[in-house]
């Protein structure tokens, strides 16, 4: 199954940990994973492709997956 590294960090480079992170394809959603003491989560999807990246529901940007993406918070 593919796979997407997510990294999630604040405005002053420290991880963001324990944030909710879900891939939005056209054919639907991920599960949801949760983002590690560094700020990662690697997130398993069964679509290809254009993906949107919603961290703690908040859309952040979006992508092609599967591959890695970096999300900044405000």
């Amino acid at each position: 199954m593919p796979a997407s590294t997510i990294i999630v960090q604040f405005r002053d480079g420290s991880p963001a940990t324990s944030k909710r992170v879900v891939l939005g394809f056209s054919s639907g959603q991920t599960d949801a994973a949760f983002t590690d003491r560094t700020g990662r989560v690697v997130v398993e999807h069964r679509s290809v492709g254009r993906a949107t990246v919603y961290v703690s529901g908040d859309d952040v940007g979006s992508f092609s997956a599967p591959g890695t993406f970096a999300a900044t918070l405000r």
